[in-house]
């Protein structure tokens, strides 16, 4: 049994809004007060911030 033209359409137009709402429901907003805080209490993240800090002050000195 094969499909006309237009019902492979219609099946086509059906997935592809499928595929938006799923795009829609998962789509990720670039707000940076999501993430604010996320690093409070790290040991790790201060441990990066702390040495990117003696990197800037090493780098100020070479460069006075």
């Amino acid at each position: 049994m094969s499909t006309t033209i237009e019902e492979r359409v219609a099946i086509l137009e059906k997935e592809l809004i499928r595929l938006k709402e799923i795009i829609q429901g998962t789509r990720v907003e670039k707000d940076w007060r999501k993430t604010f805080g996320m690093s409070a209490n790290d040991l790790g993240f201060d441990e990066m911030i702390r040495l990117g800090r003696e990197i800037r002050e090493q780098d100020q000195e070479d460069n006075a």
